[in-house]
């Protein structure tokens, strides 16, 4: 990292004794190992924004912890960790509130569960984080070192099963850890307290074929033993197997895994810098990024729950604000649609606005006109209509009923037409309705009133007849 800006959702951080700083992250599809001179150059690059982390693992040394082991009757880890709750105040001489309690598996059998249950001081958790806290980092996964270095191992040779024992050698620290199935067992930390004094090789390979002694019968001669560290040591070590064991050790059980590649931060220098010491520190934040990234020993998280709920609800706040925030962008961008819309509609309205002016007082006036002229064409489209009346009635008016009287009614929905007559019989009179029943506009004819008047020397019928003639 010479360059460029780190943004990933993990990244763990691991510090060493001399106040140099390994910080592994998962960019650009690879894990990656970055080297600071001290915290304050990580503090810059943080604060500088180079360094955007989501989430940050931190791993606390086993001198801080309390390994026990614990045969719980459970039949899942899940319940087996809520049973270890209750079993606390039987472990340490300490109230609940004041520690904080991590458990991994070691062994499962028909009905029982065994456990290794990691404790820690909260007191002493707190003062251990104050210098990542001094430079922004609030871990949001807290793990066992050794933890990390057996998961490292166990990652880097494929995942194997079975019992696997390996060893971390540094020129000022080791680690001899034991697992079984990808869990971790035990294990042994050396750290040296002066740079004048290196580890023994022979110290090592005793402490390897010791822990190699310590497993069933039935699982020694399976036992893969797995090297890594300072390339002088590891040769001594491998070489020393074969002279100190009773029995030879097949080839094929005996792996040296390549230590992560550490890249000075901004510096003109790429070089691998693991043998400056740094190699340990680097299998710790390696192995600490593969646990938090992949959510491997879920259960093993040190992080008080008090402080991972703040950072869950800090995590959920930020959340709801960036969908707000989005909400209001997407509003926002809405209405500007919308009124950009508008605005191109009144643009275009006032074109043609523009095109209508010299042509509007002439269009009002030609209009009227053809309101004028349409009147005009109502009032005279019924002309035709009388004289086709006064037809019907001459054509279809039987010759014993005459025609007093003719009323004409016009309207925009129909005409209406009132006769008033005399027949000879009244029943001639109501006989007229069928006698225009084939006339053009009169066959709806109705004689609505008849009545026979008496007069001198006889007697006349007058009636009245109503028609209804519906507009075109």
């Amino acid at each position: 990292m010479r360059a460029g800006r780190i943004k990933t959702d993990w990244a763990s951080v691991s510090l060493a004794h001399d106040g140099h700083a390994i910080v592994c992250a998962k960019f650009n599809g690879a894990s990656h190992c970055t080297w600071f001179e001290s915290l304050e150059q990580l503090k810059q690059a943080i604060d500088s924004k180079k360094i955007l982390v989501k989430k940050w693992a931190v791993a606390v040394p086993k001198s801080l912890c309390i390994l026990k082991p614990i045969a719980l009757p459970a039949s899942d880890l899940a319940e087996a960790v809520q049973m270890t709750e209750f079993e606390l105040p039987s472990l340490i001489p300490l109230p609940v509130d004041e520690v904080v309690c991590g458990c991994t598996l070691l062994s499962k059998q028909q009905n029982m569960l065994s456990v290794l249950a990691c404790i820690l001081k909260v007191k002493a958790l707190n003062e251990y984080l104050k210098p990542y806290r001094a430079i922004g980092i609030e871990p949001y996964r807290i793990a066992l070192n050794l933890l990390a270095i057996q998961n490292w191992f166990h990652s880097r040779n494929g995942g194997p099963s079975g019992p696997e024992i390996s060893a971390l050698v540094d020129r000022r620290h080791s680690a001899v850890l034991t697992g079984i199935d990808g869990n971790f067992q035990k294990a042994k930390e050396v750290a040296l307290p002066s740079e004048d004094v290196t580890l023994s090789p022979r110290e090592i390979t005793e402490e390897v074929l010791r822990q190699r002694q310590e497993l069933p019968d039935s699982l020694k001669g399976k036992a893969k033993i797995s090297l890594a560290g300072v390339e002088e040591h590891v040769t001594k070590v491998k070489n020393l197997f074969g002279s100190m064991l009773s029995e030879p050790i097949s080839r094929g059980n005996i792996t040296v895994v390549p230590r992560p590649s550490v890249t000075r931060y901004a510096g003109d220098d790429e070089s691998d810098h693991n043998a400056d010491g740094l190699g340990y520190n680097a299998v710790i934040a390696a192995g600490l990024l593969d646990l938090a990234a992949n959510s491997k020993f879920p259960y093993s998280n040190l992080l008080p729950q008090q402080n991972l709920k703040r950072l869950q609800q800090r995590t959920l706040l930020f959340s709801y604000l960036l969908t707000g925030l989005l909400c209001l962008l997407l509003t926002v961008l809405v209405w500007l649609c919308l009124a950009a819309s508008n605005r191109r509609i009144e643009r275009r309205s006032r074109i043609i606005q523009s095109h209508i002016a010299p042509i509007k007082q002439v269009a009002g006036g030609v209009d009227s006109k053809r309101q004028r002229v349409r009147a005009i064409e109502k009032q005279l489209s019924n002309r035709g209509q009388i004289s086709q009346i006064f037809e019907d009635l001459y054509r279809y008016t039987p010759e014993s009923i005459s025609i007093s009287e003719l009323r004409f009614s016009y309207n925009h929905q129909d005409t209406s037409i009132e006769l008033k007559g005399q027949a000879d019989l009244l029943a001639t009179a109501f006989e007229y309705t069928e006698a225009v029943r084939e006339a053009a506009l009169l066959q709806d004819i109705q004689v609505i009133n008849a009545q026979q008047i008496p007069r001198p020397g006889g007697s006349v019928v007058e009636f009245k007849a109503y028609c209804s003639i519906p507009s075109e």
